[in-house]
C-alpha cells in the first residue's frame, strides 16, 4: 500500500487472483475546498487521496462500517479540541476538517481493510483501476478507460441483441435500455454467501396448535452461490425466486446458471429439504426480524429450480440428432451464450445427479406436505405447512386468499400442481438420460393427473379450487351420526391459484378445462389487463384488501411460467 500526491496504490496476491494491483486515481481537475484563513497555520491543504487501514477479523468484517465510524468520530473529537486550543476557540469546525482521514495503518500487517477518502470542491472525478499482474500485462492508464468502457458497452449491446433480439422485434430504445438494466440488476444481485443458518429441530406446529418448540440451533457453516430478489431489502437467497432468476440467466450465461443450480441442490439435507430462505451468518440475520429467521424442516417452497432443468432438457432434446459433444457446444454457444463443456456440467453424470437430487426433493414433498383424505374419499392431496390466518408464505403467494379459518384438513391445488409438475420433469429428464424410474413414480404421475381433476376441479364454477372440510350446516348433534358431520367444500378464488394446472403445463391442448381457464384469463372483469394477468380477480371479495401483495396487481412471476411452459397451448 502506498499513497502519493497523485494516487493511492494497493498491491497484493491471493491464491485465486494471483498478483493484482488496485489504483485510485483522482482527476487532475479536482480541486480541494478552500481552507478557512484561521486554519491555515493549523491544518494542511488536503491531499488528493487519503487511505486509512484497520484490522478486522473475517467473521466481523460486516461490522466494519460501524467500527470505522466510531474510530473517525473519536479522531474528530480530538481534532476539534486541538483546533480550538490553537485558535483560541475561534477556529471553524467543518466536516471536511474534522473527518479528514490520515494516512495510517498502511504498513501494519494486521490491516486487511482500507478506506479511501477524497475531499473535493465542486465537480470531481476519479478512476478505480483493478489489474491482474502477469508478465504479459499492460498497465491501464486513466486515459484508456473511456475507450475500454465504450468497447465493453458495445460488446454488451451486441450480445444482448444477439440473445434476446428486442430491437429486431420492434422494441424502442427506451424499452431495450430498461430490459438491459433489468438483466444487469439480476446479474449484479448474484453473490456468494457463507455462514450458519438458524434451523429448528422440530416441525413448526400447526395453526391451531400450541406454538412451542425447542430452541433452534445454528447449522454448520455452509456456502450458497445465488441470486437475490432485492439487494437493498432481501439480500439473500430465496428458493422460490431462484427458479425465475435462472429462467432468464440461463439464456444469458448457461455456465453461471448451472453453477447456481448446483449450489442450491448442494444445500439439500438428507431428507430432501432445502430451506426456503437462506439467512446465512450474523450479517444476514441482522437484516431479518427475529420471528422470520428460523427455518423449519417441515416447510416447503415451490420447486422452481425445475424450470431451468426442464428448459435444459428441452434444449438438449432439440439437438438430439447431434452427438453429445456437438449438442453441448451448439445449444449453449448459440446466440453468444457461454458454452458448457462436457468436462464441466452437462455430462450425463451431472444430469443424473440433478435427477437424483430432485427425486429426493420429491420424496420430501410427498412425505411432509401430504394432506388428509376428504370425507368419503381415500385419496390424499397436499397441504402447505406454515399456514396462518392471512398468509401461506411457504406457497410463495403469501396473502392469496385461502380457507378461513385455516385447517389441517385443507388441500391446496397449487401444491398438488407443483408435485405433479415435479413428476413430469422427472419423467422427461430420466427419458433423456436413459434411466428408468421405478414403477411407483410412473404410476404416481398417471394417478396425479387424474386426481388433479377429481380433487380440485369445480364443475359448477368451471375452475380449479382449494378444498377444505367443514361441519355441515344441517348437522344435528343429537340426531345425526357424528361420522357424517363433516363435508368437503371448495374454496374458490379466481386468480393465480386457479391457473396453476395450466401455468405448469399439466392440461392437454384439447382439454375443455383449458378453454374455461383461458376464458377467465381474457375477461377484463376477472383477470385480464393491458399490463398482464391480475393475481386475483377484481370480482373477488378480497381483491385489493389487506396487504394487497397477491390480491390485485399482476405479478411478473406468472409471465415466464405461462409463456415458457405453455407456449404451445396459448
Amino acid at each position: 500500500m502506498s499513497v502519493t500526491k497523485r494516487m493511492a496504490r494497493i498491491s497484493g496476491q491471493t491464491p485465486d487472483l494471483g498478483h493484482f494491483r488496485i489504483r485510485i486515481v483522482p482527476a487532475k481537475s479536482n480541486t480541494s475546498p478552500p481552507l478557512h484563513p484561521k486554519l491555515e497555520s493549523v491544518i494542511d491543504v488536503p491531499a488528493p487521496v487519503k487511505i486509512s487501514g484497520m484490522g478486522m477479523s473475517v467473521p466481523h468484517i460486516w461490522r466494519a462500517k460501524d467500527q470505522f465510524q466510531e474510530k473517525i468520530f473519536k479522531q474528530a473529537q480530538m481534532k476539534a479540541r486541538n483546533i480550538l486550543q490553537q485558535t483560541g476557540g475561534q477556529g471553524p469546525l467543518t466536516g471536511s476538517v474534522l473527518f479528514r482521514l490520515e494516512n495510517e495503518g498502511l504498513k501494519d500487517p494486521d490491516s486487511n481493510l482500507f478506506f479511501a477518502q477524497m475531499i473535493v470542491h465542486g465537480e470531481f472525478a476519479f478512476d478505480v483501476i483493478y489489474e491482474c499482474i502477469d508478465d504479459d500485462a499492460t498497465a491501464i492508464k486513466s486515459s484508456d478507460i473511456a475507450a475500454i468502457a465504450s468497447n465493453r458497452r458495445k460488446e454488451f449491446d451486441r450480445r444482448f441483441e444477439d440473445i434476446f433480439g428486442l430491437q429486431a422485434k420492434g422494441f424502442s430504445d427506451d424499452q431495450v435500455e430498461m430490459a438491459q438494466k433489468a438483466i444487469s440488476s439480476l446479474i449484479g444481485g448474484i453473490g456468494y454467501f457463507y455462514g450458519s443458518s438458524l434451523v429448528s429441530n422440530e416441525p413448526k406446529p400447526e395453526y391451531d396448535e400450541d406454538d412451542s418448540t425447542s430452541e433452534p440451533e445454528l447449522t454448520k457453516p455452509y456456502a450458497l452461490f445465488a441470486g437475490v430478489p432485492s439487494r437493498p431489502f432481501f439480500p439473500r437467497g430465496f428458493l422460490w425466486d431462484e427458479g425465475f432468476h435462472l429462467l432468464l440467466l440461463s439464456r444469458w450465461d448457461a455456465d453461471l446458471s448451472m453453477d447456481i443450480l448446483r449450489s442450491w441442490y448442494g444445500t439439500m439435507d438428507s431428507n430432501g429439504w432445502i430451506a426456503r430462505e437462506q439467512i446465512l451468518g450474523e450479517e444476514a440475520r441482522s437484516k431479518v426480524p427475529v420471528e422470520f429467521q428460523i427455518q423449519y424442516p417441515n416447510f416447503a417452497n415451490p420447486p422452481t429450480l425445475l424450470f431451468v432443468v426442464k428448459a435444459l432438457v428441452e434444449r438438449l432434446e432439440y439437438s438430439s440428432m447431434m452427438d453429445m459433444a456437438d449438442q453441448l457446444a451448439q445449444v449453449y454457444s448459440e446466440q453468444g451464450q457461454h458454452s458448457i463443456g462436457t468436462e464441466q456440467t452437462l455430462t450425463r453424470e451431472y444430469l443424473l445427479d440433478l435427477l437424483q437430487k430432485s427425486l429426493q426433493q420429491l420424496d420430501f414433498f410427498t412425505s411432509t406436505q401430504v394432506g388428509e383424505p376428504l370425507p368419503g374419499s381415500t385419496h390424499r392431496g397436499y397441504r402447505w405447512r406454515g399456514r396462518t390466518l392471512d398468509h401461506t408464505l411457504t406457497s410463495g403467494i403469501d396473502d392469496y386468499p385461502r380457507a378461513r379459518p385455516p385447517s389441517v384438513r385443507e388441500l391446496h391445488v397449487d401444491l398438488f400442481a407443483w408435485v405433479t409438475y415435479m413428476l413430469t420433469v422427472h419423467a422427461e429428464l430420466s427419458a433423456y438420460i436413459g434411466v428408468e424410474l421405478n414403477q411407483t413414480k410412473d404410476q404416481m404421475l398417471e394417478e396425479h393427473l387424474k386426481l388433479l381433476d377429481e380433487l380440485h376441479w369445480n364443475q359448477d364454477k368451471r375452475m380449479y379450487c382449494d378444498r377444505t372440510v367443514r361441519i355441515r350446516d344441517d348437522f344435528d348433534e343429537l340426531e345425526d351420526d357424528e361420522s357424517e358431520a363433516e363435508e368437503a367444500v371448495y374454496v374458490c378464488h379466481k386468480g393465480y391459484i386457479s391457473l396453476f394446472p395450466m401455468l405448469l403445463g399439466l392440461l392437454p391442448p384439447d382439454s375443455e378445462k383449458l378453454g374455461c381457464i383461458l376464458d377467465m384469463i381474457e375477461d377484463p372483469d376477472e383477470l385480464w389487463t393491458e399490463y398482464g394477468i391480475r393475481s386475483l380477480s377484481r370480482s373477488d371479495e378480497y381483491y385489493g384488501k389487506g396487504e394487497d401483495y397477491w390480491r390485485a396487481q399482476g405479478r411478473i412471476e406468472s409471465k415466464p411460467i405461462a409463456f415458457t411452459v405453455n407456449c404451445a397451448l396459448i
